[in-house]
């Protein structure tokens, strides 16, 4: 009888430890584990159904992978691009974030996943429970190199399912820096162009600065941006004197608010007069579905673009390269109008994307 006992009792401990085992295992089982791009190690759930995206790259992505139903709301600059909503109308319901949104605006729409791009409130959201994962156009630590593939690997990581449309992406990415410094070396020459970052309304001086993505598209295409020198952060603090000094070779003006920028540069006694202005090498970046010098769907557009402006040798067809790059990831036609007007930073009817009163 007492054999019997003892055994009993080991057959009891062995259930209760195969048990607690089953328990860990399922919890490892129920989320998932990503490094961000500042090195953070974030725990999320592993079936994240609703997403606040406040990054417009990691937004476009997403819905370039076939995942636009899981965002609930986006960064608020991307609901001023009006073709967003053509293109995939779903965006015509997607909440306007900012940076600033508080914890409890997201935890009311349910949200169980933070992307975002600006992590000043990022401890906020964490406190309450909200894993989030931080996003970059720049590097926190050197160069911006293998950092443009980061966002696609993380959303990958989160969403599984979409990983051989990730890596299909990155493969495009690869292949075009190989193939456009193929074609033109990988020699840097001393012309320096000055960026305008018209995501926002912030005006001539709002800029990038070195380790940014912008600073890496320029570089592939063996040219440099004339603000490398600053930080990334604080490059919108350039003043009138210092832009004389630096007299670029050319600009690139980006985003919805270009045209707004464009009647400024006109305008202005300085920089009406710089070099690059005076000699009409003043240049538009399109708007798609982002502006499209962001890392995005679009960025093997934006490198063969820039590649092609400045090396004779390198000839890019970007009408048809657009209309191929939005059926690609987002199935949708493109008309050549429709085209012409995303060169210029207009809306389809030709109007200026964004008003101002």
């Amino acid at each position: 009888m007492k054999k019997v006992f003892n055994v009993l009792i080991v057959l009891l401990c062995l259930s209760f430890l195969f048990s607690i085992t089953g328990c860990d295992s399922e919890d490892t089982d129920n989320t998932i584990t990503i490094i961000d791009m500042e090195g953070t190690s974030v725990t999320i759930p592993n079936n994240v159904s609703r997403v606040a995206c406040i990054s417009q790259s990691a937004t476009d992505l997403m819905i370039a992978f076939g995942l636009g139903d899981k965002i609930v709301g986006t960064y608020r600059s991307f609901t001023y691009n009006p073709w967003t909503k053509i293109i995939y109308p779903k965006c015509a319901e997607y909440k306007a974030y900012s940076y600033s949104v508080s914890a409890e605006t997201l935890l009311a729409d349910g949200i169980d996943l933070v992307i975002i791009q600006n992590t000043e409130n990022a401890e906020a959201f964490r406190n309450v429970g909200l894993p989030v994962i931080a996003v970059h156009q720049y590097s926190p630590t050197g160069a911006f190199d293998d950092e443009i593939y980061d966002i696609a690997r993380i959303i990958s990581e989160v969403f599984p399912e979409i990983k051989d449309k990730a890596d299909a992406w990155i493969k495009e990415v690869e292949d075009t820096i190989t193939e456009i410094e193929s074609e033109i070396g990988t020699t840097n020459t001393d012309k320096d162009i000055y960026y305008i970052n018209g995501e926002k309304q912030k005006g001539l001086y709002y800029s990038d600065g070195g380790n940014s993505m912008i600073s890496m598209i320029l570089n592939i295409a063996n040219v440099n941006l004339a603000t490398e020198k600053y930080e990334v952060l604080n490059v919108h603090n350039v003043s009138d004197e210092e832009m004389l000094n630096l007299n670029p070779y050319a600009m690139l003006i980006g985003g919805a608010y270009q045209n707004y920028l464009s009647d400024l540069l006109d305008e202005s006694p300085v920089w009406s007069n710089l070099d690059c202005v005076k000699n009409n090498r003043v240049y538009r970046i399109p708007v798609a579905m982002i502006a499209i010098e962001n890392v995005g769907a679009e960025t093997p557009v934006m490198l063969k673009y820039t590649a092609s402006l400045f090396n004779q040798e390198y000839q890019y067809d970007i009408i048809n390269g657009i209309k191929e790059n939005i059926k690609k990831y987002f199935n949708y036609d493109l008309s050549d109008s429709d085209v012409n007007n995303m060169i210029q930073g207009l809306d389809k009817n030709g109007n200026r994307m964004v008003n101002i009163e």
